[in-house]
Formats: structure tokens, sequence, C-alpha cells
């Protein structure tokens, strides 16, 4: 028998992140045969089937595709593959599970759950802390009852919306436009728009609810500094702070969505070096409140802006990142001196480390 450490690599999921979670495990399991562990890997396709994969070398040379995504006919191009409409009983036997899902059913607390309720060691987040961040409209709350700035905003709850739309615009319009719709837990800028006149306002909102019965109808600020600062937890627990990494945006005047993000050659990320020292403090203070106001364990991405009033703001938290290389997560930890494999394996040992169960 290996005396290794076996991990298993959750990747795929029922949404739009489906292609990015494969990007993101391709990196993932690379590093983590790279740091010795014993890795199995582990699909859920859009269709919500369940894929064991028997041939890693299949599987990663399926995943180096371009937009690669994990489906019923894509999985026929890879080999020794198994499908099971439940968790197979080898993915619970793991010593932890490195869950790559994103977005709704994967980083919302579901997957989570099902891997505590079974017990079983698993990197990020626990179903709390997954939940609470994953769902905007809760996360914005609670970070402004600890003092930390974040455009102000209104919810939408589906049932309200179906009751009485026009009590929901008339809320939404105390806080004049232009505004931006959202979905509450929606992900990688799906769902976004821009409401420029009142008269747009119910189109937004539609478009959100397209991806979430739940919207979020926040004040639009006019980005002039789009950075993130993000965090991991030590072995012992203690937050640790990456470097700061801004986002190169051609297009500052307009929202940073999903369309922006699927075009690469529209920005890029580098060190964030202009930052005055005593906003540099307010960035690490707001991610550690951020970090712990949201019960959030392992590590998150913390997304912050300055508007062109010069503001400070926390836009939004994500308990689970794209963990390619080429993300501005991964990025960030470069600068701050950890190397992607370093960053994994990291990751892996506080999981470890960290007791089983309600803590």
């Amino acid at each position: 028998m290996s005396d290794k450490v076996s991990v298993a690599v959750i990747l795929g999921g029922r949404n739009s992140e489906n292609y990015r979670s494969c990007q993101s495990a391709l990196a993932v399991i690379s590093a983590l045969e790279e740091n010795g562990y014993l890795v199995s890997a582990y699909g859920m396709t859009m269709e919500a089937n369940w894929i064991t994969f028997g041939d890693l070398n299949s599987l990663k040379n399926a995943l180096k595709k371009d937009a690669f995504e994990l489906n019923e006919e894509s999985v026929k191009d890879i080999a020794d593959t198994t499908e099971s409409l439940l968790p197979p009983i080898s993915l619970l036997e793991t010593t932890v599970v490195f869950s790559t899902l994103m977005g709704a059913w994967g980083s919302d607390g579901t997957i989570q759950g099902m891997l505590e309720t079974e017990i079983v060691r698993f990197v990020g987040s626990d179903t709390l802390g997954s939940a609470i961040s994953t769902d905007k409209s809760t996360a914005k709350l609670l970070m402004e009852a600890v003092q930390i700035p974040t455009p102000k905003h209104v919810i939408i709850p589906d049932k309200s919306w179906r009751r009485d739309p026009l009590s929901n615009v008339a809320r939404a319009a105390a806080l004049k436009t232009p505004l931006i719709s959202k979905p509450a837990r929606g992900s990688n800028g799906v769902g976004i728009t821009y409401i420029r006149v009142p008269r747009d306002f119910k189109k937004g909102v539609d478009i959100a609810r397209n991806f979430d019965g739940r919207v979020v109808v926040e004040k639009y600020h006019q980005p002039a500094q789009l950075f993130e600062c993000n965090v991991i937890e030590d072995e012992k627990g203690k937050p640790v702070l990456s470097g700061i990494i801004q986002t190169n945006w051609k297009e500052t005047d307009k929202i940073f969505n999903f369309i922006s993000r699927t075009d690469k050659s529209s920005y890029s990320f580098s060190k964030f070096t202009e930052l005055d020292p005593e906003v540099v403090k307010l960035v690490h203070d707001y991610a550690k409140r951020a970090f712990e106001v949201l019960k959030l364990s392992g590590y998150a991405q913390i997304e912050f802006m300055i508007d062109k009033e010069g503001e400070l703001l926390l836009i939004e938290v994500n308990s689970q990142p794209y963990f390619g290389k080429d993300g501005s997560f991964a990025l960030s930890w470069k600068e701050a001196g950890i190397t992607y494999a370093d960053l994994i394996d990291r990751i892996v040992k506080e999981a470890l480390d960290r007791p089983v169960g309600l803590v």
C-alpha cells in the first residue's frame, strides 16, 4: 500500500463555470502530483451525473483542449470513465477532497454539505462559509455590519418579485441610476447588467433571474482601479495575505462582466504598486475582517475597487476562486513569493490539520 496522502479532485459542475473548473483542475492535478500526493479525479457533468476517471493521463489530455466542458458528449473521448447518479464511494473514502467546482451547486455549500455529512476532509470553506460568501445578498449585510465599505444595494427575493414587482422597482429606484443588477449567487460576471435609466430596470432584473431567483441591485460605481488581495490560512489557522494584484482593463467605463472576462485580450493582471501605504493597510484590514465575518476557511479571493471619486469599496468575496496558473488568484501568491505548487500544498496541508466536524 502507498503511504502517500490521497487527494481527490472534483471538476466540472452544472453551471456556466464548468469549463473554468476544468481549467483549474488541470493545474491543480499537476501540482498535486508534483507534491507527491496520490491523486484521483471525479467530475460532475453539466447534466449532473458523476464521473469517475480511471485514467488521469487521458483526462489531462482532454482538459488541455480549448474551452473544454465536462458533459455527456465530452466524457466519451476520455478513456476509462465510470458514470453514476450519486457520488462514488471511492470519492468519499479519499483522505482529502480538492473541489474546483465554482458557482451554484459547487461552491455554494451544496458539495461542502455533502462532504461534511459523510465526514470527509476537504479544502476551502465549510458549508456555512461557502453558502454565506456565495450569496452576495447575505455577504453584503454581514460586511456592512462590521463597517466594510461595499456598494449600497437592495435585495429582490424571488417571491417578492413574483408577488409585486413594482414595489421592488420603487425600492431599487431609491438608489438612483445608474445601477447594477446581478444574480445573488452568480459568479464570473454571469447575468450582470448595467442599468442606465429606470426603464431598463425590469430587463436587468429579468436577465439576472435567468440565473438565480434572488437578485441584488446595487449602486453603480465607475471603477478607476480593480484589484484583489487574497487570503490563505496557515496550518495554525492564521490568515496570510497575498500580494495585491491589479486588473488592467481597457474598458473601465463599463462593467467587467462575463463577456469582458472571456475576452482575454482586453485585460491583464499585474502587481499593484501605486497604492498609498494607508490604503494598503485598509485593504489588508478589510480582507481579514471579511474572511472572519463571512466564516471562511482555507482560502478566499477578495475583490476591491477604487472608484472615480477615490472611494475604496470591497466588491465581492469568492470562497472558490479560479485556480488556473494564469488567474489572478495564483498570480497574487506568486507576487507574495509562493509558487503555485507550494500554494496547492499549503491548501491541502491546512485541510489535513483542520478538525473535522462543527468547529
